[in-house]
């Protein structure tokens, strides 16, 4: 079984316009959005699979793969294989099914 509440495993776009100086707001892919010129977002499978969906030159959108690992009840540790990256942390510091709050 997986240490991340189910309601963790989807689709999660960045809603920029929520944001504040202390956190990020995500919401489900399905919420309607404000028109933007791309958004970037990510999703945690429940296999421990990620993808990172970043913003395309053309404004739409690519998928890179990766994986997560729960680091604490709060945190994942995601890399991407073959980026030249290191691990980042999500700090998750609240979540329903509609809204994800994450640490910047």
């Amino acid at each position: 079984m997986s240490p991340l509440p189910p309601s963790l495993f989807k689709t999660w776009v960045h809603s920029h316009e929520e944001d504040t100086s202390e956190y990020r707001v995500y919401r489900p892919s399905t919420y309607a959005f404000p028109p933007s010129r791309g958004r970037s977002g990510f999703e945690l499978r429940p296999d421990g699979s990620f993808v990172r969906i970043d913003i395309a030159p053309t404004d739409g959108s690519r998928a890179v793969e990766g994986r997560w690992e729960a680091v604490a009840p709060d945190q994942v540790q995601v890399s991407i294989p073959g980026s030249g990256t290191p691990p980042t942390t999500i700090a998750i510091l609240s979540h329903d099914e509609e809204t994800l709050r994450v640490r910047r």
